[in-house]
This record gives C-alpha cells, structure tokens and sequence, in this order.
C-alpha cells in the first residue's frame, strides 16, 4: 500500500513539473512588444527607401 502511494506521488510530482515548465517556457524566445514595434518600423522604413530607389531608376 505504501509503496502504490509513493509511486502516485512520485508520478503526479512528475506531470506538475513538466506543466509548470511547460507553462513557463510558452512565451520563450518571443521578444517583447517594444522590440516588435521597432522591427514593423524598421521594415516599413526598409520598405519605404527600397520603393524610393526602384522609383528613381
């Protein structure tokens, strides 16, 4: 009897771990919003000056 409950508790302790780390490895990688609005900018102004110079040719 002892032996069944330790092994639930050592499985449930198991899928918590792996949830709670799941939970905080969603949002991994992705930058912050501030970085975001910077790269949309950069690559309108990118956009921009590339239309420029197909423009002027």
């Amino acid at each position: 009897m002892l032996k069944t409950i330790l092994i639930i508790a050592v499985a449930v302790g198991a899928i918590l771990g792996g949830l709670l780390t799941l939970r905080n490895s969603g949002r991994a990688g992705v930058p912050d919003k501030d970085v975001l609005e910077r790269a949309a900018k950069r690559a309108r102004e990118q956009a921009a000056a590339e239309q420029r110079d197909d423009g002027g040719t």
